[in-house]
């Protein structure tokens, strides 16, 4: 390493040297080229010159002393000449000395091939990247003349929305709903919308109670409760004279609990105890557990459906001493054997026939639901009755109601155009609301009408309204018709198994409603 390091730093004074013998070089030629002019210079004045006179010789003579001695004697150059041959050969010698290995080195490094291909790869490379900026100018070009064309945006008017004013809703509000959606409003009163179809049920009521009870609509929900159909149509003759009274997936629990407790359930037997169930205000398969607790003789599931709220003055006792019972009701007490066969005695015959309790069930009607829908659709095709909306009566499996689906009908509400009107019919009914004392527009908002609510919210906030509002999913509704409990058809859903240990669930009572 530091012997190449020493050749490095000789190349300058190579460099020197070899500049030196140049300039050597040229200056000795220089001098025999001049001193070969001379010679000849001489040689043709001696031959040329022509036959002088002695005067012509003398002046010649003084002329050439008149003239500057010559820079040097061409011997004396032809010395020199020799001396400068000699020195340049010692040189040369010790150039050929002087190692060129690191220079050679260096220059095997300088492949030109290598140099072009690069080159060429280079050139290739940025007329790529050329036609990428090309490309991008072209685009950036492009968005600008769009933007050129793209009108200048002009924000939409304010909207001036209301700060609410929360305050107490009333107890018993009578509600008119006002749909709101982006073309304008529907309204809907419950109350007021299905007064004249009750109104018109009741002169027919009598024709929309249980005549003849098929099986067909019970049959999925009473195989689920005896697990095979031909269980269920066994059954069926002594539950099906129960279905205009109490629901049938009562009456069939009630059976099958009887039955596998071998006391032969019958139609009568399953009434009496429908009577005692509905004097008690308790369920027809609570009254038969206990029943069956109690032909075992455990008589705390009896009493516990005791009626009576003054623990001290209970309406039902039960009391079993000797291999006897004693049944009490209010003040009629009755003392039977304690088998399975007197207890349900007792419970079918003496209690069940009780003024107070024999065919109380009777009170309870369950309607036809096809009966009732039939009706409902009749009622519905009336123009008068729909108004606003198309009436669609529905049997929902699981319901003991009526349901009747509203869709709204082409044209049925009011734009807001025609609701700023002061004789439109929004504001009449505005008014009808604010002389109701206990009266409260619900104003139920789509997700894309809430600019067509604040007008309309405005209008009502001028008139005097007492409001609240909150979204509506969409405009179909529904309403039950009440007072008349149809035939569920289903099973109702039952209550999640409380896990062993834990505590009553915490329940979070939904928030209050409030007038804003």
């Amino acid at each position: 390493m530091s012997k190449h390091k020493h050749e490095e730093q000789e190349l300058p004074f190579v460099a020197l040297m070899d500049t030196m013998t140049n300039v050597v070089g040229v200056l000795i030629i220089v001098m025999v080229m001049v001193g070969i002019s001379l010679a000849a210079a001489v040689n043709k004045i001696l031959s040329d010159l022509p036959p002088v006179t002695e005067e012509q010789h003398k002046e010649m003579v003084e002329k050439i002393k008149q003239l500057p001695p010559l820079p040097q004697d061409p011997k004396k150059l032809e010395e020199d000449q020799k001396i400068a041959e000699i020195e340049l050969q010692k040189v040369t010698e010790e150039l050929s000395k002087i190692d060129t290995t690191s220079v050679a080195k260096q220059m095997e490094f300088m492949d030109l091939d290598s140099f072009r291909k690069k080159l060429d790869e280079a050139k290739k490379k940025r007329e790529e990247e050329k036609a990428k900026t090309d490309a991008m100018l072209a685009e950036l070009e492009r968005l600008k003349s769009l933007l050129d064309e793209t009108p200048v945006y002009t924000p939409p008017a304010p909207t001036f929305v209301r700060l609410p004013n929360p305050r107490p809703y009333p107890a018993e509000p009578n509600e008119t709903r006002v749909l709101v959606a982006r073309q304008g409003v529907l309204f809907l009163n419950d109350e007021a919308f299905i007064k004249p179809i009750i109104d018109g049920l009741e002169k027919v009521k009598s024709q929309l109670e249980y005549k003849e009870v098929r099986i067909d609509p019970f049959l999925p929900m009473l195989t689920k409760v005896f697990g095979t159909a031909p269980a269920a149509q066994q059954a069926w003759p002594e539950i099906s004279p129960l279905a205009g009274n109490f629901q049938m997936d009562q009456v069939a629990v009630a059976y099958k609990d009887l039955a596998a407790a071998g006391l032969q359930p019958n139609k009568a037997v399953l009434g009496a105890l429908g009577d005692i169930a509905v004097t008690l205000k308790s369920s027809l398969p609570a009254v038969t557990t206990a029943v069956i607790a109690a032909t075992k003789a455990d008589l705390s599931k009896w009493t516990a459906l005791d009626p009576s709220k003054d623990p001290t003055k209970p309406t039902i006792k039960a009391a079993m001493a000797g291999g006897k019972i004693n049944f009490s009701y209010g003040s009629k007490s009755v003392e039977v054997k304690a088998g399975a066969k007197e207890v349900l005695s007792y419970f079918v015959k003496d209690l069940a026939g009780l003024d107070s309790i024999k065919n109380k069930s009777r009170s309870k009607v369950i309607y036809d639901a096809f009966k009732l829908q039939a009706m409902l659709e009749r009622a519905a095709s009336s123009p008068t009755l729909s108004g606003s909306y198309t009436i669609k009566p529905t049997i929902r499996p699981g319901s003991t109601a009526i349901q009747l689906a509203l869709t709204p009908r082409a044209g049925g509400g009011e734009t807001l155009d025609q609701m700023r009107a002061e004789g439109s019919n929004y504001q009449r009914l505005m008014r009808q609301i604010k002389g109701d004392t206990q009266g409260v527009a619900v104003f139920q908002v789509m997700a894309d009408a809430f600019d067509t609510y604040l007008e309309a919210r405005k209008i009502a906030d001028d008139i005097g309204v007492s409001a609240t509002w909150e979204f509506l999913a969409q405009l179909d509704l529904s309403v039950n018709v009440t007072g008349y409990e149809v035939q569920r058809f289903n099973l109702p859903t039952p209550p999640a198994p409380k896990k062993p240990g834990a505590g009553d669930p915490v329940r979070i009572a939904a928030p209050k409603r409030s007038l804003d």
